[in-house]
């Protein structure tokens, strides 16, 4: 589990790294501008997801909804890194993911092409799980990359479309009759297309 972990956060570093923070010239009336206050940005965005479960070689198809904020820190004129929570609904299950983000602008222009990271962890719950006793359902590390279009509308806000990759852990816990606990490790890898909006 953790070398997908560390796969993610390493995207994460390349996706940064690959996107120039300083266009030094262009960005100082920008830093000017910004020293008076923090440049925080807000995201809100919702989504639509399809993909499926693997647990034990079994694939499950999922499809489901999605809504989630970001405070984004804007760090140069291309390149913005913010903290984030949502909430996404499949069939049956529930995950509230808590996740560090990535947003890189492609062009230094308005409207633009962008690439985007999250990492992080996902509470999640089961409304099945809970008719059966001994059994419980925990959540797990997330890392979702992506691609998208800025689209500017005014100066003070943009509307951001955008198709997301996510790969989602999660366990099951359970207790058998003789008292031995198991566990089973599930694997959710998802596609949604979501529909946002820059303050």
């Amino acid at each position: 589990m953790w070398q997908y972990f560390l796969q993610g956060f390493l995207s994460l570093l390349f996706l940064s790294s690959f996107l120039p923070a300083q266009a030094q010239d262009d960005d100082e009336k920008e830093k000017e501008k910004d020293s008076k206050g923090a440049n925080i940005h807000h995201t809100l965005e919702l989504g639509y997801t399809i993909g499926g479960q693997i647990s034990n070689d079994n694939f499950i198809y999922k499809a489901g909804l999605l809504g989630q904020y970001t405070a984004d820190f804007q760090v140069s004129t291309r390149v913005y890194y913010g903290v984030g929570i949502g909430y996404e609904r499949l069939d049956q299950e529930r995950f509230i993911p808590i996740f560090a983000s990535f947003k890189g602008l492609l062009k230094k222009k308005d409207s633009t092409p962008f690439l985007t990271a999250q990492i992080g962890y996902a509470l999640a719950s089961n409304k099945n799980i809970y008719r059966y006793e001994g059994y419980s359902y925990r959540g797990g590390i997330l890392f979702s990359p992506g691609f998208g279009y800025k689209l500017n509308v005014q100066d003070k806000y943009s509307v951001l479309f955008s198709v997301n990759y996510k790969h989602q852990f999660a366990r099951i816990r359970y207790k058998t009759l003789d008292d031995h606990t198991y566990a089973d490790n599930l694997n959710f890898d998802l596609l949604s297309f979501r529909i946002g909006i820059l303050l």
